[in-house]
Formats: structure tokens, sequence, C-alpha cells
């Protein structure tokens, strides 16, 4: 072990409160759907006692008109990929909860990871989906530590779902033939995966398929998802383009535009009212971006936030707080293959012409102890004031995944001032865990 991994692995155990760790096992590999249905019954009955916070009504001044701020609670951990094989779950403070067993996993990315149910009752009963890759894509759910198919693809885009309690499940896939690309998206129950057709289907030759940016949940009922598109295999990009914003009612089973193809999708709130949005370049640079507008669906606010000058490669990785207040994201300058350098900005909307944080990631390393971070990523807000980043720093196999304060009015622990961070865990950030 080299020296900067002992002292990573010094602060980990300063910062980290008690960590309890527990682990999951394999005990066979079924595709029963009798088990299947037994194991979500038991999550559903499980989780049954939460309840969902009213949406407030929407601005009938905003068109389209949108179906109102979605109410999460706030989450209460997270899930990291320390090997190829497992996912561990943490909690808000970095105390290990356990981990399951993930074989064969494509990745441990959050774009094809979904914990599909609350952890109020512990881990063990919460669905785990994920894909595995071979000649086609398979996937998969830890549910009592046994290992389900769930569905299967020639070629998943993504794969999501609701928050919290709930186990709607969303998955985009693509089928490739002369030419043409047949992209899809299918909304159902995890149960009725491999028995539901997909709602939405698209063909064309621009290479746009499905992307699932979040579920609508309203008064504990799934209204509808959130998507926007990517192009097929498309890459050369730092900060992958997605094009335009959309939502399928599912009742209505009816798809509204909010922005169209020439608007380039930066990050979406977890409220579902608050999008980052740049206008798609013109020309063949994908580098012509001038800056963000951060739109507001339901009361039709509107900032417009010029990125630093510096910023030559663009920027994005856009992450809102839970209360819409904070956003935090991600710029880029210098050579897009060799020595890039990236810039951290946190800015409070309230207060929009005073950014918290504007600083090259190099100068940075108090975030990690004091040791250099080499590449650094929000991964999105733990509550209204506490930003999780992922770093990756010198000298570390694994990424760092830390707990940041930015605001100096709402330290970390006000007992140690502000401004501080405390690394909670290890791995790829493969996403949050809700009651």
């Amino acid at each position: 072990m080299n020296k900067n991994k002992i002292l990573l692995v010094v602060l980990l155990v300063l910062f980290l409160s008690s960590c309890s760790q527990g682990s999951s096992t394999i005990s066979g590999t079924s595709s029963s759907e009798d088990q299947i249905a037994t194991s979500v019954a038991k999550t559903l009955t499980a989780q049954a006692d939460q309840t969902t916070s009213e949406t407030p009504e929407p601005d009938a001044n905003c068109l389209p008109l949108h179906p109102g701020i979605q109410q999460l609670p706030n989450p209460v951990g997270f899930m990291a990929g320390l090997k190829s094989s497992s996912i561990r779950f943490y909690d808000a403070s970095g105390a290990i909860l356990g981990e399951k067993q993930t074989p064969g996993i494509y990745s441990p990315n959050p774009r094809w990871v979904h914990a599909a149910g609350g952890i109020a009752n512990g881990i063990e009963g919460v669905p785990l989906l994920y894909n595995t890759r071979d000649s086609n894509d398979l996937i998969k759910a830890n549910i009592g530590s046994n290992i389900f198919q769930m569905d299967a693809a020639i070629e998943l885009i993504a794969l999501t779902g609701a928050e919290g309690k709930f186990t709607l499940v969303v998955l985009s896939t693509v089928e490739y033939a002369e030419g043409k690309v047949t992209s899809t998206l299918k909304i159902a129950e995890m149960g009725e995966l491999i028995a539901t057709e997909p709602q939405l289907t698209r063909v064309g030759d621009d290479q746009l398929v499905y992307y699932p940016l979040g579920v609508q949940i309203e008064d504990g009922q799934n209204q509808g998802v959130w998507f926007t598109f990517l192009k097929h295999r498309q890459s050369d990009f730092i900060y992958m383009p997605y094009y335009g914003l959309y939502f399928y009612d599912l009742e209505e089973n009816s798809v509204t535009e909010y922005l169209s193809l020439d608007s380039w999708i930066k990050g979406f709130s977890p409220g579902r009212n608050l999008v980052a949005v740049s206008p798609r370049p013109g020309g063949n640079s994908a580098f012509q971006e001038i800056g963000l507008t951060v739109k507001d669906w339901v009361n039709c606010s509107e900032w417009v936030i010029p990125f630093h000058e510096d910023s030559t490669l663009g920027g994005g990785k856009v992450v809102f707080s839970p209360d819409g207040k904070y956003l935090a994201w991600i710029e880029s300058s210098g050579f897009v293959y060799d020595y890039m350098q990236q810039r951290l900005r946190i800015l409070d909307l309230e207060n929009p012409e005073i950014f918290l944080v504007d600083a090259p990631v190099s100068d940075l390393s108090g975030l990690a102890g004091g040791e250099t971070i080499t590449y650094l990523i929000p991964a999105g807000w733990l509550d209204n004031h506490v930003l999780l980043l992922s770093a990756r720093v010198q000298g570390v196999d694994n990424p760092l995944i830390i707990a940041y304060a930015p605001d100096p009015a709402k330290p970390l622990d006000p007992a140690l001032g502000a401004n501080q961070s405390a690394p909670l865990g290890e791995g790829i950030f493969a996403g949050f865990l809700y009651p």
C-alpha cells in the first residue's frame, strides 16, 4: 500500500462514524415468477406504512402545465460499487449497512442500477436491479439474496425507477438494424416487466434513443415518466448531450414536450420542476456552449448563468438540492484528450450573484484531506445542504465518495466550523437510498 492510500485510509477512519458491516449471499439463481411475486409482495407489505407528501398545484400561467413539484423524502444513504460483483449500501453518515451480490454486473453506474424500494425495514428485502451484458442484455434483481431474471433486451440504454417504497421500473432499450434505430421505453411494476409491452416506440435514422430521467409520483400514485433523448453509441463528448425534455403521462397515454431537441439537458431536479439546459450548439463543435439556463416549470422563473471565462470545453453534471435552492456542476478547460482542467461551481439560486464555490478542482485538495484530486463529479445531494462528490484521488484505485457542506451558514458539523468535508465511502457511486 503506497503513502497516499495509507493517508486516505487514516482519513476514512477519522471521519467515519461507527461502521457495522453485513452482507447478503446468493442462494441460487431463479427465474420463477411465483418466487418473484412472493418476494415483491413481501417488500410492498413491509413498506406499506409509509406515506407520500401532497404535491402542490402548479401555477396555471406556466405552459405547458407541469404536473407539480414532486415531494420526495431526503435520501437516507447511498450505494457504491467497490468490486465487479457486489454493491455496498451506506447510510448517510458513511456507516456500512451491508452488501448485495450482483454477479455479472455490467457497471455499478446509476444508469444501470436501481434500488426498487425503501430501506426503512433494512436492506435485505430491498430489490436491487442491475444489468448484465453478454450477447444480449439481461435485467436481474437481487431479492432476499436470490438472483432473478426480470427482463431481457438486445441492448439496454438505461434502467431507473421511482424513488422510495415504490417498485415502478423504467427501461429504455434499443435495437439497431439496416441503419435504423428502434428505441423503446417500458414502464411497469418490477414483477411485471417481462410480461409488459413497451408503451413508447420510436424508429428513425437520427440515432436518437429514449433516456429516462425519473418517475413522477403524485398522492402515492405513479403518474408518469420524464425522459430525454440520447444519441445511440455517441462518444467523444466530455458532457454527453441529452436532447429535449418530455413527459409521458401513464393515465392519458400521451407525451408532452417541455423542451425541444434543440435544448441540451444538463440536469434535472428531484422535484422534477427545475431543469438546467444549454442551447444546442451550432456547427460541428460540441464546445460552443456559453452557459446554463435554469428553468422552473412550476412558477416560470428562469436564471441565466454564464460559464466561467476559462471553461473552453463547456460544463454539465448539474445536480440540484432536494429543495431546489442549490445547484452544483462541473466545467472544463484545456485539451479534450490530454490535460483537462475541471472547475467546481456551486450556486444558491436565492442569491445567484454570488457563488458559494467557484474554483479549479486542483485547488480543492482539502476535500480529500490534502490529497490531489484528479477527477471530480457531483453525485447528488444527501439533503438540502450536504453534497455528495465522487472524487478520483491520486494513488487510490477506487473513487472516494465525499460529503461536502458548501454553505458557510450550514456546516457539516457546527462544532468544527463551516465548509468542511468528510469521506464517507469508496467505490463508484451507484445511486441513493430512500426510506
